[in-house]
């Protein structure tokens, strides 16, 4: 058992030390290093903790503990199963999700994202593009006005894109966007939302609560390393969905 718990403690810290050194300072970040040190301490003492917890009171917290786990890892595979692409490019709008900004520039979640909505305008350029995102970190701008300026440098008619600077979630995303093509009148029954993979199951969820019955993934590359601490995150996200979101 000690090996097991040893080998996923290094991994854990490997991948946390690496988000660290690339700056992507967030909650799956501390999650990780939690883990690696929980990972650790159990390696070195899974003897003691599982007899002190053999009895009474105890044991039923490790089973709770147990059960949290699985369900844990439940909600991670039905998060997985949904990670995949179906667009049909006939669809009206394409929907870029906000992920963050950089120095004024894109992050490398929302490059990867936006450059998935210009493959998809090359193919399908009758839609237009939304992109979603208000004020950034930086309090000086607004992620759609760091998105719309990437597009424009990647070819995109300046009239086929269309910012929604206000929001702060993937829902206000939605909800705001639905209302800017209502106001311009731009049909919207076919959608495309551009994310990445461990986030489509929330953001089709999300999509369809906002009045988008027709709404469609396209999956963008996700590097390595940022994606086990931003799959055991969007966890939180969906569980926080399911509880206050939904309503």
């Amino acid at each position: 058992m000690s090996p097991v718990f040893y080998l996923l403690s290094a991994l854990f810290l490997i991948d946390g030390i690496v988000l660290s050194v690339r700056g992507n300072v967030s909650v799956g970040l501390f999650i990780i290093y939690g883990l690696s040190i929980c990972c650790a301490v159990f390696a070195i003492f899974h003897k003691q903790i599982l007899a002190f917890t053999s009895t009474g009171v105890l044991l039923w917290l490790r089973y709770l503990v147990i059960a949290g786990i699985a369900i844990y890892i439940g909600c991670m595979l039905l998060i997985l199963s949904f990670s995949h692409t179906n667009v049909d490019y006939n669809e009206d709008v394409v929907i870029v999700l906000g992920s963050g900004v950089k120095n004024g520039r894109p992050n490398v979640t929302l490059q990867n994202r936006l450059d998935a909505a210009v493959e998809y305008y090359n193919i399908n350029s009758d839609a237009f593009i939304v992109a979603a995102g208000g004020l950034a970190r930086q309090k000086d701008t607004t992620e759609a006005a760091v998105m719309k300026n990437y597009l424009l440098e990647k070819g995109i008619p300046e009239d086929k894109i269309i910012v929604e600077d206000k929001s702060q979630s993937t829902q206000e995303n939605y909800r705001f966007a639905k209302e800017i093509l209502e106001e311009k009148n731009i049909e919207h029954d076919s959608i495309v939302f551009v994310t990445n993979s461990f986030h489509i199951y929330r953001a089709k969820t999300y999509a369809e609560h906002c009045g988008f019955e027709n709404a469609h993934a396209l999956s963008t590359k996700t590097d390595l390393f940022i994606f086990l601490p931003a799959l055991i995150r969007e966890v939180l996200g969906v569980i926080d969905m399911w509880v206050f979101k939904l309503r």
